[in-house]
């Protein structure tokens, strides 16, 4: 049962499921439902058929990737992708909050990045995301969506329980996430 929890925390906070949520809420919010859907599928349907492309070619074990080695190659097509949406959303003239969202999360990969390839440390971008994806919520829509911050311990738990991260990978994706999102969402928008 502990484990079966784990799992499914796991998969409810997953990357890719947090940034499709988060664009379609934010999207729908401002008015702009159909960027909100286009910038999700960039930063939430297109990365994780990348990482299914890489399983059916074994270049990953499992579609959380997580083997510190197997990240390196996958955080840089996401960036490109990532990248890509933001430069449509620019030359579309996308509104303010979906481009400032877009940076937020290329900002916030850039530092995984950065963590995963140069400091050589795994941070977790479960956490990253989740606090990221709360802390860009609360500062444009509300202070309400604070209260998602609570799930952080649970995520956590589930991401150390299942041995896909210590402490240290939490709190170091966590804490970029909390930091960056939040700070490039209000530069930009």
């Amino acid at each position: 049962m502990t484990a079966r929890l784990a799992r499914l925390l796991t998969e409810i906070a997953a990357p890719w499921t947090v940034n499709i949520a988060s664009c379609l809420i934010l999207g729908w919010s401002i008015g702009h439902p159909g960027w909100g859907a286009f910038v999700a599928l960039f930063t939430g349907v297109l990365p994780m058929l990348l990482i299914v492309g890489g399983i059916v070619q074994q270049r990953f074990g499992n579609h959380h990737v997580t083997e510190h080695s197997e990240r390196h190659g996958l955080i840089l097509a996401i960036l490109a992708l990532v990248l890509v949406a933001l430069v449509v959303q620019l030359l579309a003239s996308a509104p303010s909050q979906m481009i400032a969202l877009t940076c937020a999360g290329l900002a916030t990969l850039g530092a995984i990045a950065v963590w995963t390839s140069i400091v050589h440390v795994k941070a977790s971008v479960h956490m990253a995301v989740w606090c990221g994806v709360v802390a860009i919520l609360a500062v444009a829509l509300g202070p309400w969506w604070w209260l998602a911050l609570a799930l952080a311990p649970a995520i956590a738990w589930s991401r150390i329980y299942l041995g896909h991260h210590t402490i240290g990978q939490i709190v170091v994706g966590a804490s970029t996430g909390l930091v960056i999102a939040p700070l490039v969402y209000l530069l930009v928008a």
